[in-house]
């Protein structure tokens, strides 16, 4: 897996404009996966923002391009401190062997939020194994793409 965007890091200003990067899958030769799951993650930014003045999801909007329909969507971004256990995630698509697939992605910074900077971490999961399987084996690659935010 290869997460990819222009300058090798999102640099985001609130209510600013969203920030395009690529996810890239590419499969070997061993084996076909039935069902391959991203997952999107940041850690919450400390900059004395009161809690109840946090939008949902600390004001980040995480969109996929969906090629057939000529639209983005919106993608799940979760916002916490720590990991989602790989048996909790669900879904995902099917990748042949000696497969590559391209995936854009497309992250944006609403008006109100905290600002600073945290990773955007992409953790890929083989659902099919994550009930059984060892983390190694259910979570066959990661990757933390370097993001800031600030206010203009």
């Amino acid at each position: 897996m290869t997460v990819a965007t222009r300058g090798g890091r999102l640099d985001l200003v609130r209510g600013g404009a969203a920030q395009e990067f690529t996810v890239t899958l590419r499969n070997g030769n061993t084996q076909a996966y039935g069902h391959l799951g991203l997952a999107f993650q940041m850690e919450i930014l400390i900059d004395g923002t009161p809690a109840n003045e946090r939008p949902p999801s600390d004001g980040f909007v995480l969109e996929r391009w969906d090629a057939g329909a000529g639209v983005w969507r919106t993608a799940e971004l979760r916002i916490a401190n720590d990991a989602l256990p790989h048996q909790l995630h669900q879904g995902g698509a099917p990748l042949a062997r000696d497969a590559v697939r391209t995936e854009r992605y497309r992250l944006r910074a609403g008006s109100a939020g905290p600002v600073g900077s945290t990773p955007l971490m992409v953790a890929l999961t083989d659902t099919d194994a994550a009930g059984s399987a060892s983390a190694g084996e259910a979570r066959p690659a990661s990757f933390s793409l370097p993001h800031t935010t600030r206010r203009n």
